[in-house]
């Protein structure tokens, strides 16, 4: 019992804290009733707790890579992983060229203990190496989705595939696409909002105006906006009317 009570370690801070009941007002249920997009902190503790975007150096990475990978991998697996995917992902690539010692610097991990983590990661499908030189190994680095044998949805979007050999010098220019029209702001917050079974008006179209335009400013173009309020409508289980995700 003794050895028990030595080998505890509580978190510290966590003694203090008293378990609250559910329901009761208190600032941090108003910051856990922030809506998206709703840029507010409240105060809490001593602290600012509320939102927070990203706006420049972030990874874009799907949370099936959090939430899928976390049940099949190991912890030391899972750090491996996730670096693979700033490495690629977080370089708009599928792939990643990363050295040993780079990996091993990143992770903390001797070289023994490296080659079993990325030996686990190829033989359960996260990882494939391709190619090495004496830049390092160049990694597949595949989605939890592309792991169990599926394709990547549309929330993810793919290059289009190149074609084979070297191009002819005297191949054709691309020829341009349709021009698109002025990028509405208020029609694709609405269709935001509709995406999210809300009525396009009033605090919720506001909302989802401020989203949008923030998107827009953040450097996305109004087609990749159109295929996030279309992923919303997915993951929602709300059907957009014909034309209302392009307006």
């Amino acid at each position: 019992m003794s050895s028990a009570r030595s080998y505890y370690r509580g978190v510290k801070g966590s003694r203090a804290l008293s378990t609250a009941s559910l329901g009761a007002p208190s600032p941090v249920a108003r910051a856990e009733a922030l809506e998206p997009g709703e840029l507010l902190r409240v105060p809490v503790g001593g602290d600012l707790l509320g939102a927070v975007r990203v706006r420049a150096r972030f990874v874009p990475i799907p949370l099936d890579a959090f939430d899928r990978a976390s049940a099949r991998l190991a912890a030391g697996e899972q750090a491996a992983y996730l670096h693979l995917l700033r490495l690629s992902y977080g370089e708009g690539r599928n792939f990643a060229r990363a050295g040993k010692r780079d990996l091993m610097a990143r992770l903390g991990l001797s070289e023994r203990r490296l080659l079993r983590v990325l030996a686990a990661l190829v033989e359960k499908g996260f990882a494939r190496p391709v190619h090495r030189d004496n830049r390092g190994t160049l990694w597949r680095v595949l989605l939890p989705c592309e792991a169990a044998g599926e394709t990547p949805g549309d929330d993810v979007l793919l290059g289009r595939a190149a074609a084979t050999g070297a191009p002819r010098r005297d191949a054709p220019a691309p020829r341009p696409g349709r021009p698109r029209g002025p990028v509405s702001v208020r029609g694709l917050a609405a269709a935001l909002a509709r995406a999210r079974g809300l009525e396009p008006a009033g605090a919720a179209l506001e909302v989802a105006g401020a989203e949008v335009a923030g998107l827009l400013e953040d450097g996305c173009s109004p087609a990749r906006v159109e295929a996030a309020i279309r992923a919303v409508a997915r993951r929602s289980g709300c059907a957009l009317a014909a034309g209302e995700d392009a307006p």
